[in-house]
């Protein structure tokens, strides 16, 4: 049984890092003993690591090691395109509900066992099912992991999830070779959620074992486990030639999972590690000894330093139903006075790009928002006019209105009065930004008071909409445009914890892109919903978030994708 100490991970493991000191010569953990890391593999920095179960997996550096161990039934390829990983081929129904993958006779996993449609049911239905616990049934709240939720438009997902079933109905097996499954809502991008790394098929050893599998996990990707994890040691992988998609050009890996970038850093420098993130400081340092890859993404031995933009979106979520950001004009006053380059430069240290607009130019290219430009004097025009209006009895008329005739004929709550509540998570850089925003916020007029809130506390009062404005960040686990819209935009996702707005309009097109099978007419679709939203202002984007990483003149080739992690398929040796 898994119970919550597992599932959290061995936070207290992670202080022995230090024993990964010097990874040249880096002892492998095993039950079998020691040996040391070959030259001929690379070894690239990760960051902490907590867990490499996609049951368990939380976080960035968990991400990476699935996405080499597993390989899901489609990929994203070195150009962000979706491609065929574990599935021959995908068939989407004309009501965009069913999708039936076909998948090779041939494909094992790393232990010979033959990779069948069960073996994606399994994988799936594991990651919905509550986490079993060691405590009683009467005491225990249930537990699940991050991921399941990818599943949630599956058939019989809430069912699987509440306890109320054994299995998800809309997940078939006809034959070995045949995964056909189900969703209750048209979605026709559903191919692209299954490239999630935490979405490969698992044998049934997951379910016999799941604290060994928990350690050593048996996937189908392109490396597999050499020893079984032992937690705050690198994980050694070894490259496998019977995966679906090609033997990796690397012989092996060592993910390394030194916390702090400085000394990764160090390392790197000291020869001891390939690939490894570029700390703050030393930027300097590595455009000295590295050229920048032209593309922003892809390192080689005359381009070994890639900084470029990721999928997610950094971004104030505004209370459009009460407040004073129930007025339109006040949202675009609000979006004008932030000075992005500022905020990127001076705060994020060049770990964030400007957003000027929701979607990130890593996923699609979009039409800018020009409320995204910085224009302090426009922002400030607008707060005395509707002041000016306000105290003449006389409401600005709204533009872009979410509904027809409820912004429009709302005066401003106080003619005097624009204070602003902004809540944040506690913990990393939230207070720098938010000390940022609200300096350009004041500048134009506005009066803003700050909280810094637990998650929990957080989450509790954005649920309730009682905030006027709010810093989020969307790490979107799919990097599509249909997946980031459908996540900002759309209502009823929404009111589950993105945004507080509705826009019946902007609704009835998204729905209408949700039934387009047709690629071109559902990204045309979204488009038009996406200007929209640039005229009504919903949120406010603030930065996308980027990465700095480089690799050693060991490595001939490398690359990041839209998520920052490395392609360590496609990675390779001089």
């Amino acid at each position: 049984m898994i119970d919550r100490r597992t599932l959290c991970g061995a936070a207290m493991g992670i202080a022995a890092m230090s024993a990964l000191s010097a990874c040249g010569g880096q002892e492998g953990g095993s039950q079998g003993g020691a040996e040391t890391v070959p030259a001929s593999w690379l070894k690239c920095r990760v960051g902490k690591l907590s867990e490499i179960d996609p049951l368990l997996v939380q976080d960035r550096a968990g991400l990476q090691v699935l996405s080499v161990v597993f390989t899901p039934l489609m990929r994203f390829d070195a150009n962000g395109e979706l491609v065929p990983g574990a599935a021959l081929s995908c068939a989407v129904s004309d009501d965009a509900c069913t999708f039936t993958f076909k998948l090779p006779e041939h494909a094992v996993f790393h232990n010979g066992e033959r990779v069948t449609a069960s073996s994606f049911k399994i994988a799936w239905e594991r990651l919905v099912r509550a986490i079993p616990s060691g405590e009683s049934a009467s005491d225990a709240e249930p537990v699940f992991g991050r991921w399941g939720s990818l599943l949630h438009l599956v058939d019989g997902y809430a069912a699987l999830r509440a306890g109320r079933a054994s299995e998800m109905v809309g997940l078939r097996c006809p034959d070995d070779a045949t995964f056909v499954v189900t969703l209750t809502q048209p979605c026709p991008y559903f191919d692209h959620v299954t490239a999630h790394p935490a979405l490969g098929p698992v044998p049934a050893a997951a379910l016999a074992d799941p604290e060994a599998f928990a350690l050593k996990p048996v996937g189908n990707g392109p490396f597999a486990l050499k020893y079984p994890w032992e937690r705050g040691r690198g994980v050694m992988l070894a490259s496998f030639a019977d995966c679906v998609i090609g033997a990796p050009l690397a012989a092996g890996v060592l993910l390394d999972p030194m916390a702090d970038t400085v000394a990764a850093y160090k390392q790197f420098r000291a020869g001891n590690i390939d690939i490894t993130d570029v700390p703050v400081d030393q930027l300097s340092d590595a455009e000295d000894i590295a050229t920048p890859a032209p593309d922003g993404r892809s390192m080689a031995v005359d381009a070994r330093l890639a900084h470029g933009v990721e999928g997610g979106l950094l971004y104030l979520s505004l209370n459009c139903v009460s407040g004073v950001f129930s007025r339109p004009e006040m949202r675009r006053a609000a979006c004008l006075s932030v000075d992005r380059e500022a905020l990127c430069r001076k705060v994020l240290k060049f770990s964030g790009e400007p957003a000027l607009g929701p979607i990130s130019p890593r996923v699609a290219e979009i039409q800018p928002w020009d409320a995204c430009t910085y224009d302090p004097e426009g922002s400030l025009q607008l707060v005395e006019a509707a002041k000016l209006a306000a105290l003449q009895n006389d409401p600005v008329e709204g533009e872009g209105s979410a509904e027809e005739g409820t912004e429009t004929d709302a005066p401003l709550p106080d003619p005097l009065d624009l204070d602003i509540d902004l809540i944040y998570r506690k913990g990393g850089t939230g207070a720098r930004v938010v000390a940022h925003v609200v300096r350009d916020l004041e500048a134009a007029g506005f009066s803003v008071k700050t909280e810094a809130l637990d998650t929990d506390d957080f989450v509790k009062r954005y649920r309730a909409a009682e905030f006027d404005c709010a810093l989020r960040t969307l790490e979107p686990p799919v990097p599509a445009l249909e997946a980031i819209a459908d996540e900002l935009l759309t209502y009823d996702r929404s009111s589950a914890g993105i945004s507080v707005y509705r826009d019946e309009q902007l609704d009835h097109v998204l729905a209408e892109a949700c039934r387009a099978i047709d690629v071109a007419t559902r990204r045309a679709l979204i488009q038009d919903a996406l200007s929209m939203a640039g005229e009504s202002l919903p949120l406010i984007p603030l930065a996308h978030p980027a990465y700095t990483k480089i690799a050693s003149d060991r490595v001939a080739a490398s690359a990041v994708d839209a998520s920052g992690k490395i392609d360590l398929f496609a990675s390779e040796l001089v």
